[in-house]
């Protein structure tokens, strides 16, 4: 798709259930304290531009997804990688679906999303798309069928960057790791980062 841009977002705003998507606005100053605390940390990818943003927030877990600079940084690998046969684990907001949709090359997209309200808020929006598969199932225990390969898997079920997510991340990585030739999970390389850093402090706080 010529002009598209990584992050676009284009799921209208609803409600279903405990999930709703809708659209908000960071000011210079809701953004200043999280953006000293990341830069301090090293976490650059975690800054966050003021501006208007679309989210999926649940009532009762909070916002679990958006479409701010910080998740678009930390999800564009899916989008630069994905080819052929994709397998996403986690339809959320829709932006990665969305971004994968927009190449050419990419001929078929399974997204696995083990909440039916979250596909029902958003998977219509896909539904005329026929490169789109979406199937209801939990991503750890879901079996594609014998022999079955892709292209490329991506990983994006949790709802924060810790590494107490580093075990559950592997466990889907070796799951697939015979199935396709490249794979990846969200947040994976800064949950690694808090997980060094939190070591190297050991002793001394």
């Amino acid at each position: 798709m010529d002009g598209f841009q990584f992050g676009t977002v284009t799921v209208p705003d609803g409600k279903k259930g405990l999930w709703r998507i809708d659209t908000f606005t960071l000011t210079e100053g809701d953004v200043l304290m999280a953006n000293l605390r990341a830069r301090r940390d090293g976490n650059h990818e975690l800054v966050c531009n003021p501006g208007t943003y679309r989210r999926l927030v649940n009532k009762v877990r909070g916002c679990i997804m958006s479409n701010t600079p910080m998740e678009i940084r930390t999800a564009v690998e899916a989008y630069h990688h994905a080819t052929g046969r994709v397998l996403i684990n986690g339809l959320g907001l829709g932006m990665v679906l969305e971004g994968v949709l927009s190449k050419p090359d990419v001929t078929y997209v399974r997204v696995i999303e083990i909440d039916q309200d979250v596909i029902d808020l958003v998977g219509p929006h896909f539904a005329n798309d026929p490169r789109v598969e979406i199937i209801r199932a939990d991503a750890y225990l879901y079996k594609p069928a014998k022999g079955e390969q892709f292209d490329y898997v991506w990983h994006d079920i949790w709802d924060d960057i810790s590494p107490d997510n580093l075990p559950l991340m592997a466990k889907l990585l070796r799951k697939y790791a015979r199935r396709t030739p490249l794979q990846a999970c969200w947040s994976r390389k800064m949950a690694l980062r808090q997980k060094r850093r939190s070591h190297s402090h050991y002793g001394y706080f």
